[in-house]
């Protein structure tokens, strides 16, 4: 009966706790909250290795949100012409028109060897029916080389008028070929894309179409201005993949979110987990980016150290500042971690959250993508075939502890193995398994919601 009693009380201090930790003012369009992985530890069992997740997601109430400024940047070289690419590339930018409001405003951009811009930005009026959009995009033809760093550039042109106009900026750039026209690495790349960041706001969404682009060019280019990445294994799927990406913009609750972790007495930081992040003074923190109609979180992993049955520690505090998307205002909320300890260990394991839990494994996953691609790339296949079925093997068994995201674990192991073999038999990364792998681990990383569809396209 003292047993029950305990934990009866332990759950009610944890309870009160969690409330304590969600942070949202009446009005305000975000909510923010701090978790544990466990929110109850054994207590005299040593120092604790904790993950803390801080979750961000839309407060639900409906609000008047700020008017977007999109330029869809297309490409039309002659790669384009085969396999459907450039009529389903038009296809998905009249999705992308149609996605928008008559108060929006949209540019289309198109690049071969060179740019040029058939629609300046102008507001949206009737979208994909407006005969300025769908006369220039029905008229482009496809012919020529890949000038992706100057459509990109040109795209971003575009929209620097109405940026301190209150409007929201966004690049949706598509290319289906490798760079060759200008600048084309990929640390020229990244400053395109960290420089359209930090001094325009402007936020890069890339699609990679086919087999035949270069998905490190086009990865660090969404990474660095906080973007979007897909990849669309054949043309079919653009125009799903504009409507998200557009249904992505238009929904957008807070931008420049960023998430700051300060440790309390006696507990030591560990690292940021999935996220790139920095650790400055006594914090960790981490950008998130921009928070669309669904919640987004950042994992920090700190080490609390040993305490007695009954105690309850302040292990975190933890902060977000971001910007109103509708008004552009500054926001700052804060929110709080405690951890109680027990003496009563089957307590403390059954505090853990199997969703906090699922969606390490998740971020962990895409850190072991990662890891593969780069061992893949310096010639030791059986290095990262070894660490892709040791994956697998971690994800068997984690999945019966997962409650609802159990399916997704046992998924994301069938991939692993799958991928594991792939590895083994034909000596290298292919082509195909590489761009996946690297666009899931970019997915995972960024709760990057999928397209519908999406799994099905993968197996064609």
């Amino acid at each position: 009966m003292f047993k029950k009693m305990m934990t009866a009380a332990l759950v009610v201090l944890v309870g009160a706790a969690l409330f304590a930790a969600e942070a949202s003012a009446e009005g305000e369009r975000l909510v923010f909250r701090a978790d544990g992985e466990y929110s109850v530890l054994a207590a005299n069992s040593g120092p604790r290795k904790l993950v803390v997740r801080a979750l961000v997601s839309p407060s639900g109430r409906a609000r008047e949100r700020a008017p977007l400024a999109v330029a869809l940047v297309l490409d039309k070289s002659g790669s384009m012409m085969s396999d459907g690419k450039m009529e389903n590339a038009k296809k998905g930018a009249l999705e992308a028109l149609r996605m928008l409001d008559p108060r929006d405003v949209a540019a289309i951009v198109v690049y071969d060897d060179n740019v040029s811009v058939p629609v300046s930005a102008r507001p949206v009026g009737a979208g994909p029916e407006d005969p300025v959009f769908y006369r220039a995009i029905s008229q482009i033809r496809a012919g020529g080389m890949t000038a992706l760093y100057a459509g990109t550039a040109a795209g971003a042109d575009q929209l620097r008028p109405f940026i301190g106009e209150g409007y929201i900026p966004r690049v949706v750039m598509l290319s289906d070929g490798m760079a060759n026209v200008g600048p084309s690495s990929v640390e020229e790349l990244a400053a395109l894309g960290r420089r359209l960041s930090f001094r325009d706001d402007i936020t890069v969404t890339t699609i990679g179409l086919g087999l035949d682009y270069n998905e490190d060019l086009m990865t660090v280019l969404a990474a660095e201005s906080g973007g979007n990445a897909y990849f669309a294994r054949h043309a079919g799927m653009l125009p799903e993949i504009f409507a998200r990406d557009l249904g992505d913009a238009v929904s957008v609750t807070a931008r420049r979110v960023r998430v700051k972790l300060r440790w309390g007495k006696g507990v030591r930081p560990l690292g940021i987990v999935g996220r790139r992040g920095e650790t400055i003074g006594d914090s960790m923190e981490v950008s998130i980016g921009n928070l669309y109609g669904g919640e987004k979180y950042a994992l920090f992993e700190i080490e609390i150290p040993e305490g007695a049955g009954g105690d309850l520690l302040r292990a975190a505090e933890l902060e977000v500042e971001y910007l109103d998307a509708a008004s552009g205002a500054p926001v700052k909320k804060t929110a709080s971690l405690d951890v109680a300890f027990t003496e009563d260990r089957e307590a403390a394991e059954s505090s853990r959250r199997a969703d906090i839990s699922s969606q390490i494994e998740l971020t962990r996953n895409a850190e072991v993508r990662e890891a593969a691609i780069q061992l893949a790339d310096s010639g030791k296949v059986k290095e990262a075939a070894a660490l892709m079925l040791e994956r697998a093997r971690q994800l068997q068994a984690a999945a019966p502890g997962a409650g609802e995201a159990a399916p997704v674990l046992s998924k994301e192991a069938e991939y692993f193995q799958e991928y594991a073999e792939d590895l083994e038999s034909a000596g290298s990364l292919s082509n195909t398994v590489r761009k996946q792998v690297m666009n899931d681990a970019y997915m995972q990383k960024t709760q990057q919601a999928p397209v519908n569809g999406w799994e099905e396209a993968d197996q064609d």
